[in-house]
């Protein structure tokens, strides 16, 4: 049975948006298609909001969103982009000890953008949103050992990314 829920349905997207515009720019790498996804995410959970059970908002907002994102993929007939991760396994004390900071902050979000969907997403939602595995996992979804790996796999990704700008940019 679902609890009553004390919040409204205003509050919660007042607190929100900011969160869902990032992620849909995330997922669709473009500004206009981002704000129409966000759109139309606020209008499936409008639609939604009397069977909400008030727990965990912001990872039920951003399930709509995937959903919708996903529907809008099916649609077009757009496959995802899957990389082959290769057999470069760093052995470091932690993901980004190999990044020049002051060299690539520019590029992170670029670089961020050019990940395949599935690891931009587990990036963006537990390092760029902060929000837990479990967070995370219940608005991709997916169980918590996936984002995990997922979330390792892009990380791995993004700093060999980085790591090489400033490799370059060492060498110019």
């Amino acid at each position: 049975m679902a609890r009553a829920i004390a919040i409204t349905f205003e509050e919660v997207v007042g607190k929100e948006l900011a969160t869902l515009y990032r992620v849909a720019r995330r997922l669709t790498l473009n500004g206009p298609e981002a704000e129409d996804l966000v759109g139309q995410t606020l209008l499936n959970a409008a639609k939604a909001w009397s069977k909400f059970d008030g727990q965990y908002p912001r990872s039920w907002l951003l399930k709509i969103l995937k959903n919708e994102h996903l529907g809008s993929l099916r649609k077009s007939a757009a496959r995802p982009v899957t990389v082959s991760i290769g057999d470069r396994d760093a052995y470091d004390d932690g993901p980004w000890n190999a990044v020049d900071w002051q060299i690539v902050g520019s590029n992170i979000i670029e670089e961020l953008d050019r990940l395949p969907e599935e690891y931009r997403l587990a990036v963006a939602l537990c390092d760029v949103e902060e929000m837990s595995y479990e967070e995370a996992a219940l608005a991709m979804s997916i169980p918590v050992g996936t984002v995990r790996s997922r979330l390792f796999r892009g990380r791995r990704i993004l700093r060999n990314r980085l790591a090489s700008l400033v490799d370059d940019k060492i060498e110019v």
